[in-house]
């Protein structure tokens, strides 16, 4: 195999023992009459599921494939909100930064493997600081986060691989990583032991509404009569035209190797090492569906990877795979009751940062759920701000 004949697999998968690999496929059957119905058994549904269950919610998800097969098995396991903040509108930061706290408390729990690192993030390209490391680092850090300009001599002990960065670059310490499949194994294992169902290759067919209210969902397992639907389906939800779109990206991956670098790296694209050795490198977007690896794609990112690391020759990349994401124009998530139905909600739409903001996601929206009240940290993410 050459370095671009590349399998079509993400690298997840396979760094999964055959344990939770049966985890995501078990199938628990359906409650016909649960407190909530869960759609979508990604990490935002199964942390919507952890949160109520917790709550002493009788819930029920479903989940057209099996677990973590959508979205999350697609993506880079980033837990970055200092990175991504300063690009987001101001309602992101308090969501982002509770739910990093939240990961970083559920990592202590029994249920949790998940490959968790603080282990930081660090921008080398010039052109996502407008070549001026210090104004920009201000500006964040007056936003709420911990934010850093380091020179090129920083830059260098810090990762002494990289090349040269005479632009500097902007360091984020308390930025994290973790495993998106084992954080779904690990939301699974903890909801199940807070007696939640979850029923993998059941399809939503229907929604049967009358007077505001959800009335039924028909399954193709069967009707469910939930008091509570939660809607947690990603680019294909129902909603009114424009409101979400699907945006595909692509990654690669080597086997396992020593340890090369410590942070994930902001470069010609994001470049990290996982916690089991293989280097991930990737993170492109592109309007629309796409499954299927582009390799001329691949090629491009492994040119990338030898550019920030001209010290570590004949890299050999040997998986390849894509993610569909559904985003939002302002790129804030939808976590909101759908209007005209008072038992019916949405959590949807958070693109690139669905890893990150699973729990806070889960947590907020179960507690509107069951108290009424709206939290504060979600306001700004109503379903309106999106519609006319």
């Amino acid at each position: 195999m050459s370095r671009l004949e590349l399998t079509h697999e993400s690298v997840w998968w396979p760094t999964l023992t055959p344990a939770q690999q049966a985890e995501l496929g078990r199938d628990d059957g359906l409650n016909s009459q649960p407190d909530v119905l869960v759609v979508g058994g990604g990490i935002i549904g199964l942390a919507v599921a952890h949160a109520l269950a917790q709550q002493k919610q009788v819930v029920q998800l479903i989940e057209q494939g099996n677990l973590g097969g959508g979205a999350t098995a697609g993506s880079a396991g980033g837990i970055w909100p200092a990175d991504q903040g300063p690009f987001h509108p101001p309602a992101f930061g308090p969501l982002a930064l509770l739910s990093r706290d939240l990961w970083g408390r559920l990592s202590l729990k029994p249920d949790f493997d998940l490959d968790w690192r603080v282990n930081g993030f660090l921008t080398v390209n010039p052109e996502r600081f407008q070549g001026a490391a210090g104004p920009f680092a201000n500006t964040a850090q007056e936003l709420g986060y911990t934010v850093h300009a380091i020179d090129a001599e920083q830059v260098a002990r810090l990762e002494p691989r990289l090349a040269p960065a005479p632009a500097g670059g902007i360091h984020c310490p308390s930025d994290a990583h973790l495993h998106p499949l084992k954080g779904v194994v690990s939301l699974a294992r903890a909801a199940r032991r807070h007696k939640a169902r979850l029923a993998v290759q059941t399809r939503l067919l229907e929604v049967r509404r009358a007077g505001g209210r959800v009335l039924s969902v028909l399954t193709s397992r069967g009707e469910c009569r939930p008091s509570q639907l939660v809607l947690c389906t990603g680019h294909e939800a129902q909603l009114p035209a424009g409101v979400l779109r699907p945006v595909w990206g692509q990654l690669i991956a080597t086997d396992p190797l020593p340890p090369l670098m410590k942070c994930a790296i902001g470069g010609p694209a994001l470049t990290l090492q996982l916690k089991s050795g293989e280097v991930v490198t990737g993170g492109t977007q592109a309007e629309g569906v796409n499954l299927v690896p582009d390799a001329g794609l691949s090629a491009h990112l492994a040119e990338g990877v030898a550019q920030l690391l001209p010290g570590v020759p004949g890299l050999r990349f040997t998986r390849a795979w894509c993610g569909v994401r559904s985003t939002t124009r302002d790129g804030l998530p939808i976590i909101d009751r759908a209007p005209g139905c008072e038992n019916e909600w949405l959590a949807l739409g958070h693109h690139r940062n669905g890893v990150l903001l699973a729990p806070a996601t889960g947590e907020l929206l179960a507690r509107w759920i069951v108290s009424g009240d709206q939290p504060e940290e979600l306001q700004g993410m109503e379903l309106a701000r999106l519609v006319g």
